[in-house]
């Protein structure tokens, strides 16, 4: 391919790759302002969000895991649309949804149609594309995530809840429409010869076997589940427990996944000249201090400013512990432990803010705060055990055929 023709269909894929991230953000990041009002239309009980989470979190981690053999099969430009269009019948579902299964059903379809588009453009753009772009990429996720609450506030308080899905929805079917537009210039993706299955496959049993990696898979579950709940239960947390109106509410959560952004833009301009060890034990502290913060709460601009600390110092995390798994567990084993890290992540989104809605419901919302503190302290310690781990010699692993 020419440069002059690579230029192209960048010019094209990465502001739509961009675009799509904006929308799988937006969409997800509604939930947690909507949940009030839809547990009273559906009759649910607080902690029963976690059903619907759990729902969208299998539908993701079906489409995750089967996102390469799709991708091989039909072209990623075909798969994009497939999936922009499910996330919008999904999201369709959520606007027409007369009873409970339903929309259970229906945030299981949107789950398939996030984690195609999601699985597959990250393997497309890190396949063709730099670091800054994939970083570019990730931050937008943010960009969506931070309107979603605005709109979803905007709505419950001038219209219904369905009005905020509703309006995802057309943002979907935008996207759709521009992917199967473009489905032709997407570069198909490289597929794996025979001769590379077998050591792939020892590869990956004796990945399994390796304790630090579960050990990474425990960290990722935990800090994209602490990520997760004050998105989730900021809103109800500010404005049930604490007294704020509900548009002031909204406005904190939105600023909450806004200091998210600005930290993830932030951080990757200087991550290269800090020591990624060192960085990651700053920002668990940093975690740390705004969730006590938020927990203490003397004022409610205190509560307020540690919600804010929490995003900023959560927002390289994901990253930059990316980044270190080959550090960790060892190059040969990385490109597997990634994968399962990933999977763990979002097995946390649905599972970590789940166990809040169970707690609140028992006891208080007020409950919520101390529980992610604890959390965020077993996961200091999980890092420096797993940087103990890692200072001892890795064992070799088969490893696939280079340049794979």
């Amino acid at each position: 391919m020419s440069l002059t023709e690579s230029a192209s269909r960048s010019r094209l894929t990465v502001p739509l790759a961009y675009f799509a991230f904006i929308t799988i953000g937006f969409a997800g990041g509604l939930i947690g302002v909507a949940w009030s009002s839809m547990q009273t239309e559906f009759g649910r009980e607080l902690s029963e969000v976690g059903i619907l989470l759990l729902a969208t979190t299998l539908g993701y981690l079906t489409a995750s895991f089967g996102s390469g053999a799709v991708a091989s099969r039909f072209g990623y430009g075909r798969m994009f649309v497939l999936g922009a269009a499910l996330l919008t019948v999904g999201l369709l579902g959520y606007t027409v949804a007369p009873v409970w299964i339903l929309l259970i059903l229906t945030a299981f379809l949107g789950g398939i149609g996030n984690g195609t588009i999601d699985a597959g453009l990250n393997a497309y753009m890190a396949a063709h594309h730099s670091a800054r772009v994939m970083n570019w990429l990730h931050a937008c996720f943010g960009i969506g995530i931070t309107f979603a609450p605005l709109v979803m506030t905007f709505s419950v308080n001038n219209f219904d809840w369905r009005l905020g899905y509703l309006i995802a929805a057309i943002i979907a079917g935008v996207l759709c429409v521009m992917f199967l537009a473009t489905r032709r210039i997407w570069l198909a993706p490289v597929t794996q010869t025979a001769s590379t299955e077998h050591p792939q496959r020892r590869a990956l049993i004796q990945s399994l076997r390796v304790p630090l990696v579960w050990l990474g898979v425990f960290m990722f579950v935990l800090v994209a589940g602490v990520e997760a709940t004050p998105g989730q239960w900021g809103f109800d947390i500010l404005n049930t427990a604490r007294g704020i109106d509900a548009t002031t509410a909204g406005f904190w959560v939105s600023v909450y996944w806004a200091s998210f952004t600005i930290g993830r833009i932030f951080f990757g301009a200087i991550m290269p000249r800090l020591s990624p060890i060192g960085l990651v034990r700053g920002c668990m502290i940093g975690m740390l201090f705004g969730g006590v913060l938020f927990w203490w709460n003397p004022t409610n601009t205190v509560g307020i400013l540690g919600l804010v600390v929490m995003g900023f110092a959560q927002a390289p995390l994901f990253p930059v512990l990316i980044l270190n798994t080959p550090r960790l567990i060892g190059e040969a084993r990385a490109s597997y432990a990634i994968g399962f890290q990933v999977a763990g992540a979002g097995l946390g989104v649905a599972i970590v803010p789940g166990i809040a809605g169970i707690l609140a419901q028992n006891f208080s919302l007020e409950t919520i705060p101390p529980y992610m503190v604890i959390l965020t302290l077993v996961i200091i310690g999980l890092n420096e055990v797993m940087n103990a781990r890692a200072s001892r010699p890795v064992v070799p692993v088969v490893s696939p055929v280079a340049g794979d």
